[in-house]
């Protein structure tokens, strides 16, 4: 007869052995994204590809490097050979087919290092005869990793209908898009066929690694590297919620359509936003996600500047409109005045509400617009 204790230790040993599982990944994807984040953050000011796309795919393509692909080939992409390769090379079965229909071992390029195929993912995606491809990413922001996301999947990269969704969730996650933001401290070696010699061959040692010499460093590369990002469409965190900034003529419509959102749902989250047709100004704010009742922050209160309006404080700071005027005992139409306090987070007595005017909507849109 079993013992209750022996009961109690075979019902919890599933749960332990998930427990140390659990904790054996965190540590797993902890050590590659620590391994690899200074070549994807050297690659993203080389090429403009947002670190964060770079590591996240890295990541799911490889298994966080578990795969025999990445294993036993250095290979973290899935790169295939292509017909100009002349490399060292990989075989396993993926989707390639022979001529009676059987799926047939596909060839994948062999590096020296998991870094040089870093290098060749960024050189797949800026080869000037996939620009008609891929060269629409590039107007993109490195920032930009909603539009990344989608971008690859729209441009035939991954047939995976959830490919982008998959990438979001592992950058979201793991604060990826940190990393976008990250200075420039290490540069990797040059993606140079010499580099890349075959796994079978146990005498031919891997070459270490070289300063990336294509990585220019001159003004006029840091000029051009800056002035399109300056004209892409940056996304941030705001209260801990994802906005846009708007470069100005840009439409709602096309805000949605791009970040894969419905227009009636950025005007829900966007309350002074007055249709798909609402053209934004320069620097404009709008929220992809619905804003939050309070400010998770330090912030108690904002001091009122000239010309600023509820709607506006309410979205430099990502909460609700209606909550922000609730808090601050204030009607739907009324304007603060310039230098009274507003509540961000307590509601306020009657006693403590701020003196505003009443404005018409009309008035108080046409003000805001002049703001922008």
């Amino acid at each position: 007869m079993i013992s209750k204790n022996k009961i109690v230790v075979l019902i919890l040993m599933p749960v332990i052995l998930m427990s140390f599982t659990s904790i054996g990944n965190k540590k797993l994807t902890e050590d590659y994204i620590s391994a690899y984040k200074n070549i994807a953050i050297s690659e993203m000011y080389r090429t403009g590809i947002p670190a964060s796309i770079k590591m996240a795919q890295a990541m799911l393509e490889s298994d966080i490097g578990r795969s025999p692909l990445a294993v036993q080939a250095n290979n973290h992409f899935g790169i295939k050979c292509g017909g100009n390769w002349d490399g060292a090379t990989y075989f396993q079965l993926d989707d390639d087919r022979g001529n009676d229909g059987t799926l047939v071992e596909s060839c994948f390029r062999s590096f020296s290092s998991p870094e040089a195929s870093f290098i060749a993912h960024s050189d797949f995606l800026t080869d000037p005869a996939k620009k008609s491809r891929y060269g629409f990413l590039f107007e993109l922001s490195s920032t930009d990793y909603e539009g990344w996301a989608n971008g690859l999947k729209f441009a035939g990269y991954a047939t995976d209908p959830t490919y982008p969704s998959k990438l979001i969730k592992i950058i979201e996650k793991y604060k990826l898009y940190e990393l976008d933001d990250a200075p420039n401290n290490g540069v990797y070696a040059d993606n140079t066929q010499q580099e890349e010699t075959p796994k079978t061959n146990p005498s031919v040692k891997d070459e270490p690694m070289l300063v990336n010499d294509n990585y220019d460093e001159s003004p006029s590369h840091k000029d051009k590297y800056n002035r399109r990002n300056k004209t892409s469409i940056r996304i941030s965190r705001i209260n801990g919620l994802k906005v846009v900034v708007a470069n100005g003529g840009e439409t709602l419509a096309q805000i949605a359509s791009k970040y894969g959102i419905r227009a009636f749902e950025l005007q829900e989250y966007n309350e002074n936003i007055t249709g798909p047709d609402y053209v934004l100004g320069v620097g404009e704010k709008v929220y992809l996600e619905k804003k939050k009742k309070n400010i998770e922050g330090e912030a108690q209160f904002h001091v009122v500047k000239k010309g600023e309006t509820m709607y506006s404080i309410a979205q430099a700071y990502g909460i609700r409109l209606e909550s922000l005027l609730a808090k601050n005992n204030l009607p739907e139409d009324a304007m603060p005045l310039t230098g009274e306090q507003i509540s961000l987070v307590k509601h306020l007595s009657q006693k403590q509400t701020p003196r505003y005017k009443l404005v018409e909507r009309f008035d108080a849109y046409v003000d805001l617009g002049a703001l922008r």
